[in-house]
């Protein structure tokens, strides 16, 4: 074994190695990927900026060129419609020529300054309004003007740049036919304002070249005047191929270009009459920078790398060191933990048996005459009692050290804690001849915020302590409070026990907290007891941040203390407890409820079918009417066909919760139960829930699982005075003296349950009765499937906020079993739902269906066993009139035999919905020969 464990160490820590190695590669892979996204998001930013300014500058090129032709090419599509007119009109031809010289003239002074006027071949004759007379050899009809006007059928036309010989100006022509087919008009205008363009564009920052090139793919104009009149695509560079490409398609663009060892960024706008600018602009200084700083980024990139390299060694050295040391504390731990898992295992094995010797000797003491062997049977219930609470010790002990010990904190009352340590300990006190005096302050607040359990037991541990090392004298037991200047919320309890017993030296005060560890073994060897109390009562202190302290006289008596600070939930003081107390034992007697209310009716919804079947069980006696619902929206048809005195809702429910419900209910001015008082069951016991339910217009709230004394409290306080019936105490019962909480009989099939995964006497005490318990279990039992298929599919889609509520469902549910760790889990998931934590969802679903499914097992141990075979008829009416009837003639003869057999008939069927919880406590009664519970529980039958 020991062989194997190291094997599975060494392959533990190769599996450490090997993720620690992937996390370092996953480090730098994402640092690298980081670097590399910042170089290429900076990169395509810096490239779009120098577009955008390619872009800008042809734009507003393009837009100056329009702009410095536009006045020319309106002066001429007006001087071709006014000489298509006079053509159409008839008129002569030297009103045409008149016109054309007034254009010339005009044009001259107010429009374009660089031209030589308009001009013509206008019926077979040449014009020139500038009065330019050519020599008897020019021939217009074969000049580019007039040929390409021809060509153009009617379109205006700009012909190639020409040099005019008498000026030296390069001039470009723009001519259009007229209406006679034949006809051409013309006008010339200098390019020097297009050049003058071009090169201011060109002298910007960045731009390299700015020219204009026409439609055939003549430089019209460029910023270097060596170009102007070459044809484009006779270049073989990158840049003209491109712009060549451009000017066929006629459409915008750009392009990146590397030539010559440079980059360029080439920007292409078309102008009119098929012309293009192009803007270059030279980006190489740009794209130089951003190389430079990628090489910067590969190399910190390599330099990160190497550094991750020496920490990634140097931590692996560090581990190896580390593992070493925690082989050798795993090594030198393990005979501990041996321990530590035998006595938690056996402490589980030895309370089945015990549980049961002690419930078969409970039935001695009650069903034996004989003085003798009850005595005996005493002895044994001391002695069973005992060992029960050593090895309950040994649980708690086992479950501090393993880690499984949590504090759970609720509302509580200290009252009802106060109350149940008394109740457990003046007995013991009492046997033994000594007086357990009470110093209870009136000032503590009545409702606190903490974990009752533990709480409770931390002070019975020293309680139990001072009975044990006490012989004669008293025990006090007192509790104070003070308000915290930190918290205004909080009070500081102050709880001390002081005896006057064998008292404790002072060099044994340190021992008295090492486990399994008794002081003065010898002198205290009568005295059971494991040695694990205070340890325990210590560690638990210290979870909830107190310490345990110890004032001892040895040979007169010691004083062991402590100080909690809890929340405070409400601030009536507790009273006069010690009075309270007293006047309560001397009337303690057998449950009986309170009042009873025959004409009030109640309405109560939760999602829940346990909740509904424990909530009417705990309010049956009262003779309550009761109406259930199983959703918000069933309630709310409820409500507006009846008129019922309280409204109970749930608080989480799916679809439609508690609040929405009641202020649904509230808004509907027909509804009979608009005014109804409303009271919400939650299981959220926190600090400020009361405001909260307040505030969304309850009045009142209730903790699941329920708390029974505080139901009846409610229904008497909310139900109107005059339907409410105040029972009277039977007096022909005596009052007796038992502990609160003192347990009824419990049925094998439940006792067997009781375990790590379900605490029977917790579910006990949330039922109310055994049968209510056995009910609720099985409906736990019967709808698990289909609860954790509704979750299961929640969760695979994702759909946190009804995983959230049904979640909830289900730790209602398991609390009100007993099975306390599995609805903290839930618990767990339901806050991790609320506050959209999937991560921990998701780390935490499949064992917590796991966990699940094995209360599910354990519990299908009792149902499927009772429900194999062949399926039994059920019961009728009539056959439960028969059955109810017999059982109450048996119970009314004491006939135990008769009993035995109506119920054992009754085992060959069904028993009809709604039975099942009257039928178990029935049969629960019958055998602990309860007859007049028996009679109690029929008489309305």
């Amino acid at each position: 074994m020991d062989d194997l464990n190291e094997k599975e160490n060494i392959g533990d820590i190769k599996r450490e190695r090997t993720l620690r190695i992937f996390f370092y590669v996953l480090i730098m892979a994402i640092f690298v990927l980081a670097m590399w996204l910042f170089y290429t998001k900076l990169y395509s930013a810096t490239r779009d900026n120098i577009i955008e300014s390619g872009r800008i500058s042809a734009i507003e090129s393009s837009n100056m060129i329009d702009k410095c032709m536009s006045a020319s090419l309106d002066t001429l599509k007006l001087a071709a419609y006014t000489v298509d007119n006079m053509i159409r009109n008839d008129r002569n031809q030297k009103e045409i020529f008149d016109y054309l010289t007034d254009q010339t003239i005009a044009v001259a002074d107010s429009l374009i300054a660089d031209t030589t006027g308009v001009y013509g071949y206008i019926r077979g004759e040449y014009m020139d309004g500038s009065g330019w007379v050519p020599d008897e050899s020019y021939d217009a009809t074969k000049r580019p003007w007039y040929i390409d006007a021809m060509a153009g059928a009617g379109r205006l036309v700009v012909v190639d740049p020409y040099l005019d010989l008498d000026t030296g100006t390069v001039m470009i022509t723009l001519t259009k036919t007229l209406c006679d087919a034949k006809s051409v008009i013309g006008i010339d205008i200098s390019m020097n304002d297009l050049q003058t363009i071009v090169e201011d564009h060109a002298s910007k920052e960045n731009s390299a070249a700015q020219f204009i090139v026409n439609g055939k793919g003549v430089i019209i104009a460029h910023s270097d005047k060596e170009q102007n009149g070459k044809d484009i695509s006779e270049n073989t560079d990158p840049v003209s191929q491109y712009v060549s490409s451009m000017i066929s398609t006629y459409k915008s663009g750009y392009s990146n270009i590397r030539y010559d060892g440079r980059d360029y960024i080439v920007y292409v706008v078309p102008l009119e009459n098929e012309w293009v600018c192009v803007s270059v602009m030279d980006a190489t200084e740009d794209f130089s920078s951003l190389r430079i700083l990628l090489i910067s980024t590969i190399a910190i990139s390599l330099l990160m790398i190497s550094i991750l390299g020496i920490l990634a060694t140097r931590s692996e050295k560090k581990s190896r060191k580390l593992r070493e040391s925690a082989m050798q504390t795993r090594h030198a731990l393990a005979a501990n933990e041996a321990k530590t898992a035998f006595l938690s295992n056996m402490s589980h094995e030895i309370r089945t048996p015990i549980n049961v010797i002690l419930g078969m000797n409970e039935m001695i003491l009650r069903e034996e005459s004989n003085d003798r062997i009850l005595r005996y049977s005493e002895n044994i219930r001391g002695a069973g009692n005992s060992l029960l609470g050593i090895i309950n010790d040994v649980l708690d002990f086992s479950k501090i050290e393993a880690g499984k010990i949590e504090i759970i904190p609720v509302e509580y009352d200290v009252s009802s804690v106060i109350n149940d340590l008394v109740n457990m300990v003046h007995t013991r006190a009492e046997e033994k001849g000594l007086a357990l005096q009470l110093n209870i302050s009136p000032e503590i607040p009545k409702i606190l915020f903490g974990d009752e359990v533990r709480i409770k037991q931390i002070i019975m541990n020293i309680l139990s302590n001072a009975v044990k090392y006490t012989e004669k004298g008293s025990i006090t037991f007192s509790i104070g409070c003070r308000k915290m200047h930190t918290d205004t919320d909080g009070v500081l309890i102050s709880v001390s026990v002081k005896d006057t017993g064998i008292g404790i030296r002072k060099a044994d005060i340190n021992r008295l907290f090492t486990k399994f560890e008794r002081i003065e073994e010898e002198r205290n060897r009568n005295i059971e007891g494991t040695g694990l109390g205070l340890n325990i009562t210590k560690s638990l202190l210290e979870l909830m941040g107190s310490t345990l302290s110890v004032d001892s006289v040895y040979g007169e008596g010691s004083t062991f203390s402590f100080e909690l600070s809890q929340k405070v939930v409400n601030w009536e003081p507790v009273g006069d407890y010690e009075a309270s107390y007293r006047a309560h034992m001397r009337s303690r007697g057998k449950y009986k409820e309170r009042f009873t209310a025959e004409q009030a009716s109640v309405l109560v919804v939760d999602d829940n079918p346990m909740n509904l079947m424990v909530f009417e069980s705990l309010i049956k006696q009262t003779k309550i009417n009761t109406d259930i619902a199983n959703s918000g929206d069933e309630g709310i048809e409820l409500s507006k066909n009846n008129r019922y005195d309280i409204l109970f809702l749930d608080h989480m429910m799916p679809n439609k919760d508690g609040i929405e419900t009641l202020k649904e209910i509230r808004l509907d001015d027909g509804n009979p139960n608009k005014a109804t008082p409303a009271v919400c069951l939650t299981a959220n016991a926190i600090s400020g829930a009361r405001e909260k339910y307040m505030n969304a217009g309850f009045d009142g709230y209730l903790t699941k699982p329920i708390d029974p004394d505080r139901l009846e409290e409610l229904l008497a306080e909310l139900l109107p005075d005059d339907m409410i019936t105040m029972t009277e105490p039977d007096s022909t019962e005596m009052p007796v003296m038992i502990a609160e909480g003192a347990e009824e009989f419990i049925p094998k099939e439940i006792e067997a349950l009781d375990g790590d995964l379900i605490e029977v006497d917790t579910g006990l005490k949330n039922s109310a009765s055994a049968g209510t318990y056995l009910s609720v279990l099985k409906v736990f039992f019967t709808s698990a499937d289909d609860q954790s298929g509704e979750l299961a599919g929640f969760f695979e889609n994702e759909d946190i906020r009804n995983y959230t509520i049904k979640v909830h469902a289900i730790k209602s549910s398991a609390k009100l079993i007993g099975a306390t760790g599995f609805a903290i889990k839930a618990q767990m998931l339901e806050n991790a739902g609320k506050n959209g934590d999937i991560d921990y969802i998701r780390e935490n679903h499949g064992q917590f269906m796991k966990e699940y499914m094995l209360i599910k097992e354990l519990l299908s141990k009792v149902f499927d066993e009772k429900e194999s075979g062949n399926k039994k008829p059920e019961a009728d009416d009539g056959i439960m009139r028969e059955a109810y009837e017999g059982i109450k003639a048996a119970a009314a003869a004491m006939d135990c035999e008769m009993l035995e057999s109506i119920f054992d008939e009754m085992e060959k069927h069904d028993l009809p919905a709604g039975e099942h919880g009257l039928f178990s406590e029935l049969k629960a009664a019958s055998e602990k020969y309860d007859y007049d519970r028996i009679l109690d529980l029929l008489s309305g039958r």
